[in-house]
């Protein structure tokens, strides 16, 4: 087995076991009948409107997506919303988070732009949603009646994401300045470190070209807050459809924040495990009873995997593209970053 097999290897049996390890805390003890009850009481009408804002989700953040690729093209919408659908396919079914190089990869092959490109493009993505999620945190402990501690901690995190946001705005306007920098602060590391580290630099760096003007960062902005929204509204429409009684807005903020903090975990493909216990832990909180919380960690759990396999056969369908395809896509473009 070659070095790099044994550390998928070992990432994969990582990753399964702690999936394994949280789905065994969230449903220990869980009354499977209670359960079953509490999902055959969920409202069709509701669990409908689930399903179509999370499409809408991914709708919004291919169009943030586009926004942040404006620098190196403009990027027609449809195949920015299918390469959108497809990647959040692979991560529910493939390990190790493929989806989130499936769908740059898909994009660039699609409309000829350069894979680092729009690899680049998901690292800032991934950065605003950080943002985001620190946001709902520092509502939450800002503007409801929550443990002090808490309270100090959620203004801590939101302190330091605006004050991370305003670095990257500065080295987004001073890149030269801030290559430099940073190749100066690597310099006292080992060669094999230096470039490890550097090549990931130089893609965020790279990729903050994209908010070297203040209208391209007021419009992510924008996406970003309405796609947040959207998200949060999915975990309120889900307490409406299995008849939660917790308090909507509160509640719903909680579960964003703590669910998007475990699906952080390495964990096996469809965030089986830590999205189920990152539901029971935020619900827990609200006092609701724990195979209520099983039932809503399933409930939203299944119709995400819906939402994000569905539309991704779709998209493949409809672009006729195998998985076959993809697969050497990526490959493909692995070896391309592995080789310069």
């Amino acid at each position: 087995m070659t070095g790099g097999s044994l550390k998928t290897a070992i990432r994969l049996i990582v990753a399964v076991a702690v999936s394994g390890g949280c789905l065994y805390f969230a449903t220990r003890g869980t009354d499977w009948a209670g359960v079953e009850a509490v999902l055959r009481g969920a409202s069709p009408g509701w669990s409908l409107g689930v399903i179509l804002v999370s499409l809408g989700c991914h709708v919004l953040r291919a169009e943030r997506w586009r926004v942040l690729l404006r620098p190196v093209g403009d990027v027609p919408r449809g195949p920015a919303i299918t390469s959108t659908f497809i990647g959040f396919g692979a991560n529910s079914v493939l390990p190790l988070r493929v989806g989130e190089i499936v769908r740059p990869v898909l994009l660039a092959r699609r409309v000829r732009i350069g894979v680092p490109a729009t690899i680049s493009s998901i690292v800032l993505e991934r950065l605003f949603d950080g943002l985001l999620v620190v946001c709902c945190f520092l509502a939450v402990g800002v503007l409801y009646d929550v443990d002090p501690h808490l309270r100090t901690v959620a203004i801590v995190f939101g302190g330091g994401a605006l004050l991370t946001f305003a670095v990257l705005m500065l080295m987004a306007r001073h890149r030269e300045r801030s290559e430099a920098l940073v190749r100066r602060l690597l310099s006292p590391l080992p060669a094999r470190a230096r470039d490890v580290i550097w090549s990931i630099a130089e893609g965020l760096l790279h990729g903050l070209g994209g908010l070297a003007d203040g209208r391209s960062i007021a419009l992510v902005l924008v996406y970003s807050i309405v796609l947040w929204s959207a998200i949060t509204l999915t975990y309120t429409l889900s307490f409406l459809a299995l008849d939660i009684h917790v308090p909507l807005v509160v509640a719903s903020l909680t579960t964003v924040v703590v669910v998007g903090a475990f699906v952080m975990l390495p964990q096996a493909p469809g965030f089986i495990g830590t999205w189920q216990l990152g539901c029971t832990t935020a619900l827990g909180l609200f006092h609701v009873p724990a195979d209520v919380a099983v039932g809503y960690s399933l409930l939203t759990w299944v119709i995400q995997m819906i939402v994000n396999v569905g539309s991704a056969a779709v998209s493949l369908a409809l672009q006729d593209v195998s998985v076959r395809q993809l697969a050497q896509d990526v490959e493909k473009a692995e070896q391309e970053a592995v080789h310069g």
